[in-house]
């Protein structure tokens, strides 16, 4: 038995998660009350593809390309996509547009506070917000707010600039997945640059590092100034128009919530060993269908081979972080531009693990296996 459209959703958390799914619930006729702040972050959403870019998405598609790029010190190369296209998604539009659909949709009712408690009464749950008395009631509970990290959670962190000049001025004519150098002379090896061409004057640059530690955002931005100084004499600050940064939990995280009402990246949507979360709220989107007032979100797991494959990546990161630049050049490098994407969306095959674990350094994954 299905919710019954007499019975009210509550979504906390107003980011991409909680507003994909606040849409799909109103479409197909449910009240639903979405619960804070509007999310006015720039995001970039990047993914791989091999069927039809879903709505309300591809009304904001930046790019798509059938190519993408790779640079590890002197190894330069390039993947192709036969089946699998490289998507990046303006994530910031996206949530604009949804956030003014749902003020005209009378099946919704915003509130931009913040949750400060979540009671569960017998068969229903009691919202509550900050600096406010007011409370609400519904059915059906949905968390939406990013997971806790636990002590052992590796994490994704980026800082990105949006710079105004032509992709083809800096030599960027598809995107650059990794560019782990050589752009500085004393590199740290856990730092790669991604880039994107956004349209023909418009650029994106991101350091992103893979650690176990949280860094200052000057650490990400001198990073930038090194691998642009390469590529142009143009003044990296005239050009800047604004910023993206966030932290991607990579391993064990814990929800504000229960984890039975958790939805996004805090319901399991982020790949542990990528970071990449777009995709795993979708697969979440497409089993709506089968949530019930008894038995709740249906649980949400990646592949059991993605879970062994990312628990060995992970154990090398928590402790030789460094390693990655070699593992992400091996891995890339070893495979065909389809199945490296079919590993990142987690469609890959037992013959596609076992030709990535053929690639790697075997004595590093051995000596984290005992540590």
């Amino acid at each position: 038995m299905t919710v019954s459209k007499s019975k009210s959703f509550g979504i906390v958390g107003a980011g991409v998660s909680g507003l994909l799914l606040a849409n799909q619930l109103v479409a197909e006729g449910y009240r639903v009350h979405l619960f804070g702040e509007k999310d006015e972050r720039n995001q970039i959403l990047g993914c791989w593809r091999d069927s039809i870019t879903p709505s309300p998405q591809i009304n904001h598609l930046l790019g798509s390309w059938e190519s993408w790029e790779f640079k590890f010190d002197e190894d330069n190369f390039s993947q192709e996509g036969l089946r699998y296209r490289y998507e990046v998604i303006d994530g910031k539009a996206m949530k604009q547009s949804i956030e003014k659909s749902l003020q005209q949709n009378p099946n919704c009712f915003r509130k931009t506070k913040n949750v400060a408690d979540i009671k569960q009464l017998i068969s229903s749950y009691k919202v509550s917000f900050e600096k406010a008395s007011e409370s609400v009631e519904v059915d059906f509970l949905v968390d939406t707010r990013p997971p806790r990290r636990t002590s052992s959670c590796c994490i994704q962190q980026f800082v990105g600039l949006y710079l105004k000049i032509s992709p083809s001025e800096i030599g960027l004519d598809r995107p650059l997945i990794m560019d782990y150098g050589p752009w500085e002379d004393e590199q740290d090896s856990s730092v790669f640059i991604y880039a994107l061409p956004l349209s023909s004057n418009r650029v994106l640059v991101e350091a992103t590092s893979f650690n176990t530690k949280v860094r200052e955002e000057d650490f990400f931005r001198r990073h930038i100034e090194k691998w642009w100084a390469i590529r142009t004499d143009k003044n990296l600050m005239e050009k800047t128009e604004c910023k993206e940064s966030g932290i991607l939990p990579m391993g064990e995280t814990k929800p504000l919530f229960r984890l039975e009402n958790s939805f996004g990246a805090a319901g399991g949507a982020t790949r542990p060993a990528t970071g990449y979360t777009l995709q795993g709220i979708e697969r979440q989107l497409l089993a709506t269908s089968r949530w019930t007032l008894n038995g709740g979100i249906p649980n949400f797991e990646f592949s059991k081979l993605s879970q062994f494959m990312d628990s060995k990546f992970l154990r090398v990161l928590r402790n030789e972080p460094e390693s990655m630049r070699m593992i992400f050049h091996r891995m890339s490098r070893g495979m065909t531009g389809d199945e490296f994407a079919r590993f990142l969306v987690d469609r890959f095959s037992i013959g596609v693990a076992v030709k990535v674990i053929r690639k790697m350094p075997k004595l590093l994954f051995l000596r984290n296996y005992f540590r």
